[in-house]
């Protein structure tokens, strides 16, 4: 985003409401992309953690992931030092589709892609300028429903039934 510019995001593609979490690695950095969001009319839930005290990342990855799955909330953002171990929580939420992202593009693809609604940063590998530029291209990027994207991510929620009916293995 240029500097001293401010766009507001509140209603893009419908995006209104948003739940945020990280654990004690990402922080700092929820913080001021709680105030970033804010300051652009986004209505923001900050569902943990609330201080910088060591935390189990999957217990914030679930709560963020599971408000988004139930419809609460229009998307989700996770952070935790490296994105990675929240993602793989986040993931496990039957129809959340968390991508970690680390630069503009990897933003961008997940949404008109893979239709990705819960965006994972890894704190220890942005700073706060490149972290909101890679939220504001997140927040901004329509799915691009139909053809081979649509179908993929149906297939995506085809595989999330079959597990979900499967019966555990016997040992």
């Amino acid at each position: 985003m240029r500097r001293g510019a401010r766009s507001s995001l509140k209603g893009t593609l419908g995006v209104r409401r948003v739940a945020i979490g990280a654990d004690h690695g990402g922080f700092a950095l929820k913080a001021k992309l709680v105030a970033f969001l804010r300051a652009r009319g986004v209505e923001v839930a900050d569902l943990g953690t609330h201080s910088p005290k060591p935390c189990d990342y999957p217990t914030v990855g679930y709560k963020v992931a599971a408000a988004v799955a139930e419809g609460r909330f229009d998307r989700g953002i996770l952070l935790c030092k490296s994105g990675i171990g929240i993602a793989i929580a986040a993931n496990k939420v039957p129809g959340v589709r968390a991508g970690v992202c680390g630069d503009l593009f990897d933003a961008e693809r997940s949404r008109a892609h893979n239709d990705a609604n819960v965006l994972v940063l890894g704190a220890e590998k942005l700073r706060v300028a490149q972290a909101a530029r890679i939220l504001e291209r997140w927040l901004a990027t329509p799915f691009e429903s139909g053809g081979r994207h649509e179908r993929r991510v149906r297939q995506i929620a085809a595989i999330e039934r079959q597990v979900r009916r499967r019966k555990p293995t016997q040992t």
